[in-house]
């Protein structure tokens, strides 16, 4: 797989096959920039551990120089990224693990599709706490300042006493429609509340004593419409986006509309001081200018919407496709800096950590993303 690249201007054709069909687009790798960041093309990857099939939407969590992932066997495993082991920190039988997990003060909090949140020790892997759900324990679980925020299935927010598991406060969201998609959106947390989107395309600001402070709405339709993006946040402006409607722009204080696209995404929205970034259904990556929505650069990657992870770190924005293609493009102009195959299926978020990017595929390998 290892090949030398100059560090000047090269092209290179690559082929790039859509997840479904023979079809393809041929692109370019338009120029290598020597650039003083951590990360940045050439590439290479590695993978540093299997742990078995993991959900759609898994999501892996860096804490003290681990990784940790739970799977669909129920297994929580932590990984040393330097020295390439894993272990098995809890196993749960029969409790498939959708959600991502939390890890604060020795403590592992995770939740199941059984509808079960644990708090376990990650020393001796003993459960000591747990609570029972009605619902799925589904998107990802965040520890802050001794509490946990986690959503389930049924458009719930909850925030619980990270030491015993007992509810602080819960945040209902509408009536919960059996025919949605789950949603799985990250939290936002703000100054004054936090962020976070359901799935019925809206996104709500709930204060940190559960009380709703606005709602603003940026799905389009009726059905399958979810906000599943982390929103993301300026001074003044929060950005929202849905797997069916709108990207938007709206105000921090009353959710009121600055701008809207009708762009739908199924990535997640990362940015910089440049721009906001996100992939579109049609397979291209997109700079959108955050003042007024207006597109700074456009560039396709594939033929169809299957770009499921966007990750800016310095000047490089990392895409990924679901059948493992990894694109490093060019911040400021959109242009093609680097493309590796990584030859496995991937439908999770980038993390990035200790200089590297880290990702996990749909039957559980961990892949190393680093700079030659």
């Amino acid at each position: 797989m290892k090949r030398i690249i100059s560090l000047f201007s090269v092209v290179v054709v690559f082929l790039l096959f859509s997840c479904s069909s023979s079809n393809h687009l041929i692109l370019k790798v338009e120029e290598h920039k020597k650039l003083s960041q951590p990360l940045a093309p050439p590439l290479e990857y590695s993978t540093i551990a299997d742990v078995g099939d993991v959900g759609y939407k898994a999501m892996l969590t860096y804490a003290d120089g681990f990784l940790y992932v739970g799977n669909l066997d129920g297994e929580v495993y932590q990984i040393d990224p330097s020295r390439q082991r894993k272990r098995l920190v809890v196993e749960f039988n029969d409790e498939p693990i959708e959600s991502s997990v939390a890890v604060d003060g020795g403590y592992l909090f995770v939740g199941t599709n059984k509808g079960r949140l644990y708090k376990v020790d990650i020393r001796s892997g003993k459960v000591v706490a747990k609570r029972q759900f009605g619902f799925p324990v589904l998107g990802r679980i965040y520890a802050r300042s001794g509490k946990l925020y986690i959503t389930l299935e049924n458009d719930t927010l909850y925030c619980l006493n990270e030491d015993n598991l007992a509810v602080v406060w819960k945040y209902v969201h509408g009536e919960y429609n059996m025919l949605d998609i789950r949603g799985v959106s990250g939290i936002l947390f703000g100054d004054d509340g936090l962020y976070v989107g359901f799935d019925d395309g809206s996104v709500d600001k709930v204060s940190y004593r559960g009380d709703q402070v606005w709602e603003a709405q940026v799905g389009e339709g009726s059905m399958f419409i979810d906000s599943d993006t982390t929103p993301q946040g300026s001074t003044e402006r929060i950005y929202i986006t849905s797997v069916n409607g709108y990207t938007e722009a709206v105000s921090k204080e009353d959710g009121s509309l600055i701008w809207k696209r009708k762009i739908s995404t199924y990535s997640n929205l990362d940015k910089s001081i440049f721009g906001l970034y996100l992939a579109d259904q049609e397979g291209a990556v997109c700079c959108l200018d955050e003042s007024g929505g207006e597109t700074i650069w456009r560039t396709r990657l594939s033929e169809q919407g299957n770009i499921y992870s966007i990750r800016v770190v310095g000047k490089v924005v990392f895409a990924l496709s679901e059948e493992g293609k990894l694109v490093a493009l060019d911040y400021l102009s959109g242009r093609i800096m680097d493309i590796k195959d990584l030859g496995d299926e991937f439908s999770s978020p980038m993390l990035y950590a200790h200089k590297k990017l880290f990702v996990v595929s749909r039957d559980g390998e961990i892949y190393s993303i680093f700079s030659k």
